[in-house]
């Protein structure tokens, strides 16, 4: 799913990813505030956000036990993997692949074809 979308863990905890995945049960009902289980957060830098997405919002992520959080940095053009217990992400240059647990196919996407200028 795409922002905005706003996902919260208690009252002051509030986010909107750039784009999440949710279990299928969850993105059915179309409610927002049922949607807390994320399986993968995607944020994309820019300059205004940056510091959020690489920290305040990563810990969050952390804290709530994502398995997955990808931050997309256009400029270096890579992808940095977190997982909640990493102390430092995986730097992805090449390639991203996802295959959760129960999916029939996993996604791949060539990091070359992400950042290619349009």
């Amino acid at each position: 799913m795409m922002s905005p979308a706003d996902i919260s863990w208690g009252p002051d905890i509030l986010v909107q990813p750039d784009v999440f995945v949710v279990p299928l049960e969850q993105a059915r009902t179309l409610d927002w505030v049922r949607m807390q289980s994320l399986l993968l957060v995607v944020e994309v830098l820019s300059p205004a956000t940056a510091r959020a997405d690489r920290f305040t919002k990563r810990r969050l992520y952390q804290e709530q036990r994502v398995p997955l959080y990808w931050i997309v940095d256009p400029d270096a053009e890579l992808v940095e993997i977190w997982e909640p217990e990493a102390r430092f992400p995986v730097i992805e240059r090449d390639r991203l692949l996802w295959r959760p647990a129960g999916a029939g196919k996993g996604f791949s996407l060539e990091l070359e074809e992400l950042f290619r200028p349009i």
